[in-house]
């Protein structure tokens, strides 16, 4: 597979969930699909390296592949499930929301994809800790987050990042590194579902925007700690090596 053109700007996809179009997922439904090569190049090059620096040493040894896949897969099942249409009589919820309509899906998915993953481990349906999946969840925010505000993806992260820390989902230690709180995660996560959903439904994208424009920044803090990983030399995402030249064709 060649990546070239729009696919190959910005960051690179690591799973799909198609089609778009509501009314053909209304008749059709969706499809997903992991790009595994590249996730695990992800959690290999940035995320584990991220974890290494910013998260509590004692939570380290939470970071797993299985528990990113699984964020990640569910993210995509959790874009086909929800609100499609608003209950306030507005149409599509992407037509009333126009262009804030990507960032909160994005959000939405991030959000009710990890409910889902706590539900489906309470049900004996998954396997693991669920320690694994929420601290691999918090190195995946502060992943996506350098993204910034170019990307729905970077909006999102940088959304749930400061709900999470109003709630206490997580503390800073004064050594610069996060620590989880589990049962307030679980709180917030919540939480950030209960919201979105409700401001989906509404289709008011008026309060969309103003919730962005309330937490979708990112603090001198948390950039402070950015810029550390750009220090680190840790890369903000992965670059394809393609061509005839990688495939060896003359």
């Amino acid at each position: 597979v060649y990546y070239a053109g729009d696919c190959n700007a910005g960051s690179k996809t690591i799973a799909v969930n198609l089609p778009n179009d509501e009314e053909i997922q209304q008749q059709k439904g969706t499809r997903r699909s992991q790009l595994k090569n590249a996730m695990k190049a992800k959690f290999d090059k940035i995320l584990v390296p991220i974890a290494k620096e910013l998260i509590d040493k004692d939570q380290q040894k939470y970071i797993k592949f299985d528990s990113f896949f699984a964020n990640v897969m569910f993210h995509e099942v959790a874009h086909g499930l929800g609100i499609k249409n608003t209950i306030t009589g507005k149409g599509t919820v992407r037509s009333a929301l126009k262009e804030q309509y990507s960032w909160l899906e994005e959000g939405k998915a991030d959000i009710l994809g990890l409910y889902m993953v706590t539900g489906l481990l309470k049900k004996g349906e998954l396997t693991g800790d669920i320690k694994e999946y929420y601290t691999t969840f918090m190195a995946g925010l502060l992943r996506s987050v350098r993204f910034g505000a170019s990307s729905a993806h970077g909006k999102a992260n940088m959304q749930c990042f400061n709900y999470f820390k109003e709630q206490g989902a997580f503390q800073r230690s004064t050594n610069g590194t996060y620590k989880v709180d589990f049962d307030k995660f679980a709180t917030a996560m919540n939480g950030l579902g209960n919201l979105i959903i409700t401001l989906q439904g509404n289709g008011d994208r008026v309060a969309v925007e103003n919730a962005q424009k309330a937490k979708g920044i990112i603090a001198p803090e948390l950039q402070a700690d950015l810029d550390r990983l750009s220090k680190k030399g840790i890369p903000v995402d992965i670059v394809f090596e393609q061509g005839v030249d990688v495939l060896g064709v003359k």
